[in-house]
């Protein structure tokens, strides 16, 4: 490759305006200063100099590029007596209870899965040892690989995190502590510190109230519902109790309404026979 072919090969690399004219060229003066002495090996000499810098270049387009179009969050606001159920991109649960706000990224991109909570929700976190899903909570912030627990953070009142499985880590400024089942960390506004205490209730009732049926069979849903509301459950043929369902159920509901809603789900037909008995029926 003779000189003017470097130089050709240079000029066209895809550099879109990010060097300015002046530092081209005082680049370009010093591959041919380096080269000139080597003519044999001009063409691997230029081949290496036209690499290194469509990589700088690519380097430069991607921060530029991560810069100008930041991750998006995803923002969902609970109300009075508003309780829901999220599936984060990572397969995480999380049952959020009223008067709460979490914030999230539409993907987990990096190096753990980060949220952020205001009020009350609990966690089922989809288990990534490379990956630590992180909540931050006010003054505390609680970091797992895959676990349940609950964490109650509203505005004004001290965070408390509970667990009900798994490991959990929480930390502020000042202490870390490290939970297991039955155990929760309570944030003492005095000390600014953080104390390990056991607990008897490893799932708050506000979470039963809203029941995950996604991929439950009708029979599997009614097992759920039987010990709640009292009920007694027959089928007309067997394989009724095979359809799959989909979505949540709320318990709040009256049991008229829940009916109503599996009902019209899966296109069945559920008859009062007697005193909380019923039978299904297509």
């Amino acid at each position: 490759m003779k000189l003017n072919g470097l130089k050709e090969t240079w000029d066209e690399i895809p550099q879109q305006g990010l060097l300015p004219e002046d530092t081209k060229r005082r680049m370009w003066r010093r591959i041919r200063k380096a080269t000139f002495k080597q003519p044999v090996k001009w063409s691997r000499w230029a081949a290496a100099a036209c690499a290194a810098l469509l990589l700088s270049v690519v380097t430069y387009e991607l921060l530029f590029t991560e810069n100008l179009f930041p991750e998006k969050t995803v923002i969902t606001q609970t109300f009075p007596n508003d309780v829901r159920l999220l599936r984060l991109p990572d397969g995480t649960r999380v049952w959020i209870n009223e008067n709460s706000k979490l914030e999230y990224p539409e993907v987990f991109n990096g190096k753990q899965r980060s949220v952020t909570l205001v009020g009350e929700a609990f966690f089922e976190v989809k288990r990534d040892p490379s990956k630590p899903f992180v909540i931050h909570s006010g003054r505390i912030e609680t970091t797992v690989l895959g676990t349940s627990f609950n964490v109650k953070a509203y505005k004004g009142k001290a965070p408390v995190v509970a667990v009900r499985t798994g490991k959990v880590k929480v930390a502020n400024n000042t202490t870390t502590v490290f939970l297991e089942r039955g155990y929760a960390a309570v944030f003492m506004p005095t000390s600014e510190r953080l104390k390990k205490q056991k607990i008897t209730l490893l799932e708050p009732e506000w979470k039963k109230t809203l029941l995950d049926i996604n991929g439950l069979t009708l029979e599997q849903v009614f097992q759920l519902l039987e010990p709640v509301k009292g009920l007694t459950i027959t089928y007309a043929r067997e394989d009724l109790k095979k359809l799959t369902m989909r979505g949540t159920l709320h318990t709040r509901q009256q049991i008229p309404e829940m009916f109503e809603t599996l009902s019209f789900a899966l296109g069945i037909t559920i008859t009062k026979t007697g005193n909380q008995a019923y039978t299904i029926s297509d």
